[in-house]
């Protein structure tokens, strides 16, 4: 990452080994990143164990690197864990041995990376190398050892534990004398391991895996055995672990890494302490004199004594990070940069030390790499601490040590290598502001500076050199204080562009091409690392809400593709940030914008998009010379007609929206009214007015569209290609009289046509008048205006979007030009404000008068005459349509209908709503029409609706005008009939065996009263028998009637009583009975008022006649004349009509007006459908009405108690009387044995003989 050796930019955290997981545990001395690897080979492990290892590798090498954020949150937070880098070695692990002294009289030689050795690369003036720094972070300072705990199921199957000997003289815990042993090998090789690690001053600890999670006493008794022969500590130094989830071997190795951890640092204080030591046996610089040395000479000098100062710095720097001692290692490593910085300045007292410490040579880039990585290192630490005023002044001060020695290098600001080392160097800065603030760090305000110490702190090169002096006057140097991370990547893309022209002008130069930097730098891709700085700066001051600095960032974006030739990213980025420009009115910079945009899309061919930049440059609030906006008009034609790349082909349509641009041509619509009517024409106009100076030329359009809501109505205006160079300022044109329709089969199909001038002229205000008439009531809108500019190649379509339009122009008056007397046109101000491009269109309001005659109330069943005047107001003669709908506001009634004539055929759909047309209707002029009502079955009130529709003759209008109105009209029945039935018991004849046999003789008696308020004439009354009645058992018929009459005049109120006699009759009683339909009574009628034939039929309809009730009946038969003096018969038949057997009792009851001869008590059983019949002489004793002698009966049925036995008379029975809707108003039943039922006759006088 950036060219400096990665060693020297790492945060170091202290180093564990760990050896006995892997099956080769082999150190890796090479690579920094030792990744954890899946493959390991364990299928010779049990597979518990093997799932163990993999887990616990796999948890101790999952993070080898840490930020200097992540390695310090152990000393913030007690949860989180101390940092280590874990590394993985065999068993027999040995750490580099040294070599032995030559003689045993001379000191050890000395290390392989020290400048002392002729086999370092140091040798024998070399400051530091990466190396160093890579040795140390593979030299552990805390070594863990696994091992696992032997027992019998790693032996070949078949071997088992011996069984001991349980008893009195066996001891409490029994170890088996080959776990013994093999606990004494594993003690004797961790004791050996131990030991060697010891005398290196490395902590050792030991893990002993287990197979079993819950260990027996055995278990842990060898366990003690083991760690007390090796002499570990049981809490620091010998650990146990079984078999258990991820979260508790987390847990584990997280207290393992707290237990080492204080070990570790003593270890690197240790070394720590080694160097200082060593820094303390070097003289001090400034007593030491200064050694001849000969310039001439061109052999490398040893390292001086500020060199050697500046290593131990390094160490000392090293391992305090190690310790994560910030502040020390701080301090260190400015001492160190303090030592380099002299080393490497020309003019130093110590560089006469290093002659050939000479620019550009290897120890000169060693040297001037270190510098850099040492900066970085100090201006992480200060933000690390929170002083953001000392990184920003660590980084500002090493630019100006590099920009004063530059010149002396031969690397000053006119070379590319300059200005490449100042890109790194301010791209470095931002990546680690940037990491400061992922870790949490927070950017101070600006304003935090106006109280803080920072007088003398250099500014940055780029900004400028002046020092922070102006913090008395409200004020700061940006340079001084620290930016978020976007604004360095943005000084680095800067710097980057730079490099790119310092290089391209060497390039260009003869003398400098044949060297090999500049060969070099023709590999790097400037552009690309210009784009990607800028692109990092973007996002961060995005992310910052800089929302002015990311659009100049895009802008710089676009440039660089445009100066790569990357045209097609350029010209994304220039639309990109020209819409906020242009939404914003920043209108200088947005003519810069578009320029650039038509370079790119002239240079892409893309010649749609040039085509949308010149006609945005072509408006008056893009600012340019009169020069350059002729050309700009000029190129435009050109592009449309004569371009031979642009019209090589076809090109289909382009739309250009023009309310998203600069238009040097606005649109408006006005619609002279918001309310409209159909059938009248309504006045648009569409103004066009242009910029005062633009177009500098007359600039024609070939087409002008004007688009409705409707299609209908769409119209195209073409050029009439007129040449006259006498312009107008204002221009009213009428289209409307010269319209046409297209006819041809196209795309405007049907749209209206005509032609007019369509040349605009700068200053120029042009009005086109045209006008609509609707056909159908809604919103009439104009949907858009395109003006189309056609060449044989292009179709340009200039789209003005009205709605947007009238929204950015709601406070404007409306204009309306019209023609003044003098034939002058004059701007009037219509009411409202804004554009008015919508209107509504509604149904012209109804100029008819309507009127009804009737005679109320009607009648049902009548057709009920209704007259309707219609008397037109209009101004022109109508066709008009009448439309009548009759309807129950309570219920839908089947007869409701309508009808226009008497005459209409019986076999026509009757209807509730019906319309007729009624012609043609002269202004003023009346027409009356007659509507038939219908209405039966339900009398009330029915609601008539009437409308008339018309329309205007001779337009061609798709809806009507109506007229409405609504009126009740009452109706009646005209009978209102009750009826009267009467039950007729016949004798019965004797019987012998039981007879299924049974009938019956019903009176029927109608009331019928006449209800209307007008005389009745009726034609005739007949009844009309049922005929769809059928059952097998039960018959009705007609016996006689009473209701043959012709011509009868029926007075309000009068009632005429038709009699009818029925017999019913069933051939098996036992079957159920059900009611049986009389039928109806036809009633031809009409009004007697109403001279026409025409007789109108109501239909009453008659109960239905049911069998009396089935029951036990005493039927009793007297003469019909009985005198005084003169014997009789009375005869009492007991019938039983039911299936159940009957026991009864019976006892007659005496009269004083009669004697009799017979039973007065009886006793007997009668059988179903049977009877039994008892007669009685009887001798009148009085004469007039007179009591008889009753026979009482009581009988039994189905073993249920006894009940009197009901009597009836001989030609009698139950009666009932019915309403006119067959409901029941009283019943006389006169077989109710609850009620006395006493029998009487009228006796006669003693006849004369």
């Amino acid at each position: 990452m950036y060219s400096y050796p990665p060693e020297y930019l790492l945060h170091p955290v202290p180093v564990l080994a760990l050896y006995g997981l892997t099956a080769t545990d082999e150190a890796k001395l090479v690579d920094i990143d030792i990744p954890f690897d899946d493959s390991v080979e364990t299928t010779n492990l049990p597979a518990i164990r093997s799932t163990l290892v993999n887990s616990l590798l796999h948890t101790f090498t999952n993070k080898t690197d840490y930020t200097l954020y992540e390695a310090s949150g152990y000393l913030s937070s007690n949860q989180a864990s101390p940092p280590f880098r874990v590394i993985t070695v065999s068993k027999d692990y040995a750490l580099p041995q040294r070599s032995p002294p030559s003689a045993p009289n001379l000191p050890p030689p000395h290390s392989n990376l020290s400048p002392l050795s002729q086999d370092s690369p140091l040798y024998p003036d070399g400051i530091m190398t990466p190396l160093w720094i890579k040795k140390h972070l593979y030299l552990p300072s805390v070594v863990v050892g696994f091992y696992d705990l032997w027992d019998w199921s790693s032996e070949p199957e078949g071997a088992s534990r011996p069984h001991h000997e349980v008893g009195p003289l066996s001891s409490q815990v029994l170890i088996d004398p080959i776990e013994r042993e093999h606990d004494m090998n594993l003690a004797t090789e961790i004791n050996t391991r131990r030991k060697y690690f010891q005398d290196k001053g490395i902590k050792f600890a030991v893990v002993i895996i287990l197979k079993q999670r819950n260990s027996d006493t055995a278990v842990e008794e060898r366990l003690l055995s083991i760690r007390k022969q090796c002499g570990l500590d049981a809490r620091s130094s010998f650990f146990t672990i079984a078999p258990g989830p991820s979260s508790e071997i987390q847990e584990f190795i997280n207290g393992l890494y707290r237990t080492l951890y204080e070990p570790a640092l003593h270890f690197y204080n240790n070394r720590l302490k080694k160097i200082r030591k060593k820094k303390s046996k070097l003289p001090s610089p400034s007593t030491m004199p200064r050694p001849a040395i000969d310039l001439s000479s061109t052999e490398p000098q040893p390292l001086s004594i500020i060199g050697w100062i500046l290593r131990y710095d390094f160490k000392a720097a090293f391992f305090q990070e190690m310790k994560q001692e910030i502040d020390g290692a701080l301090k260190s490593y400015e001492a160190a940069y303090g030592s380099i910085c002299e080393l490497l300045s020309p003019a130093s007292s110590q560089n006469i030390e290093h002659v050939n410490l000479t620019a550009h040579g290897n120890r000169w880039k060693e040297a001037r790499s270190l510098a850099d990585c040492i900066n970085i290192k100090i201006c992480k630490f200060h933000l690390y601490l929170n002083d953001p005023l000392a990184a920003v002044a660590q980084l500002n001060g090493h630019l100006h040590m590099f920009q004063s020695y530059s010149s002396i290098w031969d690397m000053d600001e006119h070379t590319f290598e300059y200005w490449a080392w100042l890109s790194k160097q301010y791209r470095i800065f931002g990546d680690v502001v940037d990491a400061a603030v992922h870790a949490g760090y927070k950017i101070p305000f600006p304003t935090s500076y106006l109280t803080s110490s920072s007088l003398g702190t250099p500014g940055s090169p780029l900004m400028g050199n002046t020092t922070n002096r102006n913090i008395d006057s409200g004020g700061c140097n940006p340079g001084v204080i620290l930016q978020h991370p976007g604004f360095y990547y943005h000084l680095a893309a800067m710097c980057c562009a730079e490099r790119r022209r310092r290089f391209l002008e060497m390039e260009r130069s003869e003398q400098s091409n044949s060297t090999s930097l500049l060969q070099s730098e023709k590999l790097v891709d400037h552009s690309s690392l210009t784009i990607e700085l800028l692109t990092k700066s973007y996002e961060q001051f995005k992310r910052y809400r800089n929302g002015r600095m990311t659009l100049y960032l895009a802008a710089e974006i676009a440039g660089t593709y445009y100066e790569i030739g990357k045209f097609d990213m350029a010209i994304k980025f220039f639309e990109r940030i020209g819409k906020t420009y242009r939404k914003e009115k920043w209108h200088m910079v947005l003519t810069s914008i578009l320029r650039w945009s038509l370079r790119c899309a002239k240079e892409l061919g893309s010649w749609e998009k040039a085509i949308e930049s010149l006609v945005e440059l072509m408006s008056d609030d893009l600012p340019m010379t009169e020069n350059k906006r002729h050309d700009i008009q000029k190129e435009l034609l050109d592009i449309l007609t004569v371009h031979p790349t642009a019209n090589s082909e076809k090109h289909p349509p382009l739309i250009i929206h023009m309310d998203q641009i600069n238009a040097f041509v606005t649109c408006q619509v006005q619609i002279k009214q918001q309310t409209n009517f159909v059938g009248t024409p309504v006045d648009y106009q569409i103004t066009l007015k242009t910029d005062k100076i633009s177009p500098l030329k007359p600039f024609r359009f070939n087409a002008i569209r004007i688009l409705f809501n409707n299609p209908q109505y769409n119209v195209i205006l073409r050029d009439n290609a007129l040449d006259d160079d006498d312009p107008k300022p204002v221009d009213l044109i009428k289209f409307s009289e010269s319209l046409s329709k297209i006819t041809e089969a196209g795309e405007y199909e049907n749209w209206f046509t005509a032609e007019a001038d369509l040349r605009v002229f700068k200053n120029q205000t042009k009005v086109l008048h045209g006008c609509v008439v609707p056909r159908e009531c809604g919103e009439l809108k104009v949907l858009g205006v395109y003006l189309d500019i056609i060449t044989s190649h292009w179709q340009v379509e200039l789209k003005y979007d009205l709605d947007k339009i009238a929204k950015e122009h709601t406070t404007t008056r409306r204009k309306w030009l019209e023609l003044s007397t003098d034939n002058k046109p004059v701007f009037k101000i219509p009411d409202g404000l804004s554009h008015l491009s919508t209107a509504n269109i509604l149904q012209k309001p109804p100029s008819i008068d309507l009127k009804f005659e009737h005679t109320a109330p009607a009648l049902l069943d009548e057709l009920f005459q209704l007259n309707v005047t219609m008397t037109s107001s209009e101004t022109e003669p109508i066709e008009a349509i009448l439309c009548a709908e009759i309807k129950n506001s309570e219920a839908i009634v089947i007869d409701d209908y309508i009808k226009f004539t008497t005459e209409e055929e019986e076999t026509e759909e009757n209807s509730s709503i019906k319309e007729m047309n009624v012609g043609l209707i002269n202004p003023g002029e009346s027409i009356t029409k007659a509507i038939y009502l219908h209405s039966g079955i339900v009398t009330g009130s029915r609601l008539v609706n009437v409308t008339i529709k018309y329309n205007t003759v001779g337009r061609d209008i798709a809806q009507y005008v109506e007229k409405s109105e609504s009126l009740r009209i009452p109706f009646v029945a005209p009978f209102d009939v009750n009826f009267e039935l009467c039950a007729q018991a016949e004798k019965l004849a004797k019987m012998s065996a039981p007879d299924l046999k049974k009938s019956e003789r019903w009176l029927m008696v109608a009331f019928i009263r006449c209800f209307s308020t007008w005389d009745l004439d009726i034609k005739h009354l007949t009844i009309e028998e049922d005929k769809t009645f059928s059952h097998p058992y039960t018959s009705l018929s007609l016996i006689s009637k009473i209701d043959d009459f012709d011509d009868q005049t029926w007075k309000p109120g009068h009632v005429y009583n038709a009699n009818y006699l029925f017999q019913l009759s069933s051939t098996d009683i036992t079957e159920e009975q059900t009611p049986v339909p009389t039928g109806t009574i036809i009633v031809k009628w009409k009004r007697s008022e109403l001279k026409d034939d025409k007789y109108h039929t109501s239909i009453i309809r008659l109960p239905s006649i049911q069998f009396q009730p089935q029951g036990l009946v005493i039927r009793a038969d007297i003469p019909s004349e009985i005198y005084l003096g003169e014997p009789f018969t009375l005869s009492y038949t007991v019938y039983n009509p039911t299936k159940h057997l009957a026991d009864y009792t019976g006892s007659v009851e005496l009269s004083e007006a009669f004697v009799f001869s017979g039973y007065k008590q009886l006793k007997g059983r009668v059988l179903p459908f049977s009877s039994v019949d008892y007669q009685f002489t009887c001798y009148p004793l009085q004469a007039g009405k007179v009591k008889l002698p009753r026979l009482k009966v009581l009988a039994s049925q189905q073993q249920s108690g006894e009940k009197e036995v009901p009597m009836e008379m001989v030609g009698g029975g139950i009666s009932a009387m019915l309403d006119n809707n067959l409901q029941q108003k009283q019943t006389n039943d006169h077989l109710d044995p609850s009620t006395s039922q006493h029998l009487f006759a009228f006796v006669n006088a003693k006849r004369k003989l």
